[in-house]
């Protein structure tokens, strides 16, 4: 029997150590990752490091990847004479950017923002939700991060609690960021420089898209509510915009109830998606996206539109709808 509870004892203070040990080594690689991940010199997440850490522009640019590549933060800032960043990310939807808004202002406050939204920018989308894991290495910076994460699901934000599961699966690309600089982005704008394949049959104008959901989130709804209040008590001029896509007259209920909410809150809200101007193909990469030309022009367009509705000298006041 004393056999048996010395070697219990020996098993448990083993355990404790080993324990101990993992979490040290843990605590310790996470805050070595940490360190190369604030200082990427390119890619996704040096354009969101700079929104969450060194945001001082006094325009900013949100919204999925129609965002980062419709956007030419040159332009704004030459036409607007106001600095501009684009913080638009491929493949994100509004939580991302609500979340990514949120962090921002912890920091700084931005004169304009721009949120670039699709037409089910409201649907229900599973895939939206599991990609959220990408706001991990921000969860200390804000409450907000962790109560996105956890729509992904609470087990995500308990495992969430080891450093080094915050960067899972980045670490190459963490490294790659820091050491090798790479991309074209100018201010986070991101230009595409193909030319849509006209000859092909997926841009044919009388083919349809494939169908978007019409089963709207809850979880999307609060996110563009929290966002426009957000814009409310700092005093933000809000633009939300639907760029061009080429061949797409989708009206769903999440685009209807987006444009709801934005109306019932006077934020100043166009959709460009069937704007004449904007149908040759020749402006686009493929269907979803404009290239560098189309975006220029794009972009044209938009400060054109925002220079009638900015209150004089940019003292902004929050303007409702013309």
């Amino acid at each position: 029997m004393k056999q048996l509870k010395e070697n219990s004892s020996k098993f448990f203070i083993r355990l404790l150590v080993m324990v101990v040990a993992f979490v040290a080594v843990d605590q310790v690689a996470g805050m070595f990752l940490y360190y190369f991940f604030k200082h990427q010199a390119s890619g996704e997440y040096a354009v969101a490091n700079h929104v969450v850490y060194d945001l001082n522009e006094e325009v900013l640019v949100l919204g999925s990847s129609r965002a980062s590549h419709h956007y030419n933060s040159s332009l704004i800032k030459d036409s607007l004479k106001l600095s501009c960043f684009n913080g638009g990310r491929d493949g994100e939807g509004l939580l991302y950017s609500t979340a990514i808004f949120e962090l921002a202002l912890q920091r700084h406050a931005p004169k304009v923002v721009i949120l670039d939204v699709t037409s089910d920018v409201l649907s229900e989308k599973e895939d939206e939700k599991n990609r959220l894991s990408i706001l991990l290495p921000y969860l200390k910076q804000s409450d907000v991060i962790g109560n996105m994460i956890e729509k992904k699901g609470r087990l995500e934000l308990l495992k969430s609690h080891l450093q080094t599961y915050r960067y899972n699966g980045q670490v190459v690309s963490i490294f790659q960021h820091y050491f090798l600089s790479s991309g074209n982005t100018v201010m986070g704008f991101n230009p595409l420089d193909s030319k849509m394949d006209v000859s092909s049959r997926s841009v044919n104008r009388n083919s349809s898209l494939k169908p978007y959901s019409d089963s709207i989130s809850a979880d999307n709804v609060d996110a563009l509510n929290l966002f426009i209040n957000e814009c409310k008590r700092q005093k933000i001029q809000l633009f939300v915009f639907v760029s061009p896509r080429y061949n797409d007259d989708t009206r769903l209920n999440s685009y209807l109830k987006m444009k709801n909410i934005c109306n019932s809150n006077k934020v100043i809200f166009h959709d460009f998606t069937n704007d004449e101007y904007f149908k040759n193909p020749e402006y686009y990469s493929d269907r979803a996206h404009l290239n560098s030309r189309g975006a220029d022009l794009y972009t044209d367009t938009i400060v054109a539109f925002m220079k009638k509705r900015l209150a004089p000298a940019v003292n902004v006041q929050y303007l409702s709808k013309n």
